[in-house]
């Protein structure tokens, strides 16, 4: 058994490999796509292991030295089905011929020496030795060898041996009667073919190639669409998302197109930009609240957004809290207000927002930071109500309410808590924390479960400068890692 791996650039051009060297009889092992990539325009490549008996193997070299230079190149373009069968017509001539010049002695086998004798005489020597000379008369061991390339137009084979033309053996061959083979040669074919059956029974629905087995395969989505596929997963992309991306990029994109990976990245980015929504408008009410579980930043965006409003565009912020049940919250929040000279107040009950609304009339941005809840409990949702503005319901044009996410989260718990703020409400969403993220496709996946259009990132610790208003392109670069690869080719 000769065991050989190949690599090429795609899946058909390692298929022509295979049968290039191991011919026609060639059974693929595995199949897996070496990824190299570095951004958009990165490489990929294709590993294929491949076995063939040296049996099979010895056959199509002892045919292919029967052709000169131009026909073995028409039998190297031929298809799997054309080269078997020329090879079995070679094989079949050869060992006739041989037969014939050693049939006058009828009652004894004919001497090993004079043929090798016979045969070196009329060759030119050969570097190679075949060890395994019989050349068993079967069909292969399974109808699934590799997928054949078709053969381009004109190419035909070589014509088969003709008796005026005597084959060329190698020096060492000796052929012997397979009605006389023996008994050990035989026991070591018999074992190699329960070998193979073996091997075959392992892979007992093996494609013509490895097509079946690429990433989205099992949605129908072609072999050439499969590094897409892996990237956006990679990204963590949901796979019910990636699917519809790509069904999509299926339809839309002609053949020759999808077989360019660049082709196919301009496409799915342009499809995530055209499906992105940001929020128009992000400061355009005077009232901001901001809502979500504890631990999501919620206080940290407050602080980085007030110091932005105040610092940069020369706002005039006030801040407020309803956070009166984790310890120490207050008074965090009233040194941040005396940091940044910002009025500052504290929320109990509706009622309190009267009396605040003299003192808040000259004031340009209100920002509320709502108690860290998870909404489990059946009094969370009622408690969170009675200490929202009063305007809320009656004018929501004055008000904006924004959901804090952070971007560490999974999917199912993001999408769980966010439902139960639905009952309260939400216009958009932040994402925080996108600095220890190694993720962002929770930005898209939340986006297409719930609607919510971006309103800004948290990307640190820093305050102001780790705050940023969203934009799409500020996704697809957190998504493609557009800027690593960027940064990677100026160092």
């Amino acid at each position: 058994m000769v065991v050989k791996k190949f690599e090429a650039k795609s899946i058909k051009e390692a298929i022509h490999l295979v049968k290039f060297h191991m011919g026609p009889e060639a059974i693929i092992l595995s199949a897996k796509e070496n990824v190299k990539r570095f951004g958009l325009m990165g490489e990929t490549s294709v590993e294929v292991t491949a076995a063939v008996s040296e049996n099979k193997l010895q056959s199509k070299k002892q045919a292919e030295r029967k052709l000169g230079a131009r026909d073995r190149e028409r039998f190297n373009k031929a298809s799997a089905h054309k080269q078997r069968e020329f090879i079995k017509k070679s094989t079949e001539a050869m060992i006739d011929e041989v037969f014939s010049r050693n049939s006058e002695s009828e009652s004894e086998w004919v001497d090993e020496n004079a043929v090798d004798d016979e045969i070196k005489a009329q060759s030119e020597p050969e570097p190679e030795v075949i060890r395994q000379p019989q050349i068993p008369r079967q069909n292969g061991i399974t109808s699934v060898r590799y997928a054949d390339i078709d053969t381009p137009a004109g190419a035909v084979l070589a014509p088969t041996i003709s008796a005026a033309q005597p084959p060329v053996v190698a020096p060492s061959t000796v052929i012997a009667a397979p009605s006389t083979l023996p008994d050990a040669k035989a026991l070591s074919l018999q074992q190699e073919v329960q070998y193979l059956r073996g091997l075959v029974s392992n892979f007992q629905k093996m494609p013509a190639g490895f097509v079946s087995l690429h990433p989205g395969a099992d949605e129908g989505l072609p072999y050439e669409l499969s590094f897409a596929f892996k990237r956006l997963a990679d990204a963590g992309i949901a796979h019910d998302n990636i699917v519809k991306i790509l069904k999509v990029a299926n339809e839309k994109l002609p053949k020759e197109q999808k077989q360019k990976k660049a082709f196919v990245d301009g496409w799915v980015i342009r499809y995530l930009l055209d499906e992105l929504q940001i929020a128009d408008k992000p400061m355009r009410a005077k009232f901001h609240a901001f809502l979500g579980p504890t631990g999501q930043g919620k206080t940290s965006t407050v602080i980085k957004l007030a110091c932005h409003l105040i610092m940069n565009e020369k706002k005039r912020v006030a801040l407020v809290t309803g956070d009166v049940v984790k310890v120490g919250a207050t008074d965090q929040f009233k040194i941040y207000a005396q940091i940044l000279n910002a009025p500052y107040a504290v929320v109990t009950k509706t009622s309190d927002w009267n009396t605040l609304a003299p003192q808040l009339a000259a004031i340009d941005y209100v920002l509320f930071d709502t108690p860290g809840l998870n909404l489990k409990a059946g009094n969370d949702l009622e408690v969170l109500r009675q200490i929202l503005p009063p305007g809320l319901t009656k004018n929501p044009e004055d008000f904006q309410t924004h959901f804090v996410q952070s971007i560490m989260a999974r999917d199912t718990d993001a999408f769980e808590i966010a439902e139960r703020f639905k009952f309260v409400g939400f216009q958009d969403v932040i994402f925080t924390r996108l600095d220890e993220a190694v993720q962002f496709g929770l930005i898209y996946n939340f986006q297409k479960k719930f609607g919510s259009p971006l309103h800004s990132f948290g990307i640190g610790n820093n305050v102001p400068e780790d705050f940023e208003f969203a934009s799409k392109e500020r996704v697809i670069d957190l998504l493609f890692k557009l800027s690593q690869f960027a940064e990677r080719g100026q160092s």
